[in-house]
């Protein structure tokens, strides 16, 4: 029996590329893929290894690449568009399913596929990178200490660049902040909840925003109420600023496309050099029905890294046949102590 390869779809792109290096020097049998001709010639020859070139409108044609594959790692985004024609093959083609979106409509989507992956013998696993590894760890390990949790609060604080395929995805929630509320999702406008976390002294105060964790921490603990925040620096408040002028704008499609153009002129992502000095820290708060509080932070090296880290550390499991069926979250497939085999993590109890 041949050894079981790993698919990396959208390879090429800035976070691709580092996953792809991490999957080559972990010996993973693996396989390139895209639907660009040239760049995907360029991935061969950097990494002297098999490429496919293909798009995701023919199902046919998708289906006949997952042939011998047994988990594909996509990392073309926005997943809102490439999420679902994917998990369409892979569930004919009997092929595990992973991606490393952070979007929260698609946690949505793929969690709803959860019957079909058991039917089909798969694990769907969305979200192997910052979104959502180590905040989905941190929650359920939270939970487990304090069971009964009826609110749960994330915050985040991250100090990183922005690659383009991050900013496309931003664009595409810019006015779509939603927390969950008695088990539903619930529309906030932006700028409208603040909280104080403590991402390090002094406590730092944190605005709504749109985190997939509204979606998978409900599924990993099961508490109702969760909302999620990031750090209210000066980026963060005038992304906020902006999703509020966006919602009130006439012609959106028109400034939609006035801004991803603005994308396409961005650096591809932040410099090795950068993510050196790069991390994001996670504050999770729960609160039972009497109103007790549990509250935990874990900080984390550059978002980028700790993507590609995560990510082929969970295709190396798959591939290992160390999975569960099913739509999963990490958590969920692998417990709170995933992110205990990661590197350069630190976790630690604030109380409660």
């Amino acid at each position: 029996m041949s050894e079981p390869t790993l698919m990396i779809y959208g390879a090429s792109g800035y976070t691709g590329r580092l996953i792809t290096a991490r999957a080559v020097s972990s010996g993973l049998r693996t396989i390139l893929a895209g639907r660009n001709p040239s760049k995907m010639s360029l991935m061969a020859g950097a990494f002297g290894i098999e490429t496919r070139v293909f798009g995701l409108g023919d199902s046919r044609r998708l289906e006949r690449a997952l042939e011998n594959v047994a988990v594909v790692l996509n990392c073309a985004g926005p997943f809102v568009h490439t999420a679902t024609p994917m998990i369409e093959a892979c569930l004919k083609t009997g092929t595990h399913y992973l991606d490393i979106t952070g979007e929260m409509d698609v946690f949505e989507t793929l969690s709803a596929r959860d019957e079909a992956a058991r039917d089909a013998r798969i694990m769907i696993l969305p979200g192997t990178g910052i979104d959502v590894v180590p905040s989905d760890c941190l929650i359920a390990g939270l939970a487990a200490r304090h069971p009964g949790g009826q609110y749960l609060r994330l915050g985040l604080a991250i100090r990183s660049g922005v690659s383009r395929g991050t900013m496309r995805t931003m664009l595409m929630s810019i006015e779509n902040f939603r927390i969950r509320r008695e088990g539903k999702m619930t529309r906030v406008p932006s700028g409208s909840l603040r909280q104080e976390f403590d991402f390090g002294a002094p406590p730092s105060s944190a605005l709504v925003s749109s985190l997939g964790d509204v979606s998978t921490a409900h599924w990993s603990t099961g508490i109702p109420n969760i909302e999620s925040y990031n750090q209210a620096t000066k980026l963060f408040r005038i992304l906020t600023g902006i999703s509020r002028l966006y919602g009130r704008l006439p012609a959106k499609p028109i400034w939609l496309a006035l801004l991803n153009a603005l994308v396409d002129r961005a650096p591809l992502g932040p410099s090795e050099s950068r993510r050196r000095t790069n991390y994001a820290i996670f504050v999770a708060d729960i609160e039972d029905s009497n109103g007790n509080h549990a509250a935990a932070r874990l900080r984390t090296p550059d978002p980028y890294d700790l993507t590609a880290d995560a990510s082929v550390n969970i295709a190396a499991r798959t591939l290992n046949e160390d999975f569960k069926i099913g739509y999963q979250t990490p958590s969920s497939a692998y417990g709170a102590e995933l992110i205990r085999d990661l590197d350069g993590v630190h976790l630690e109890y604030l109380g409660g």
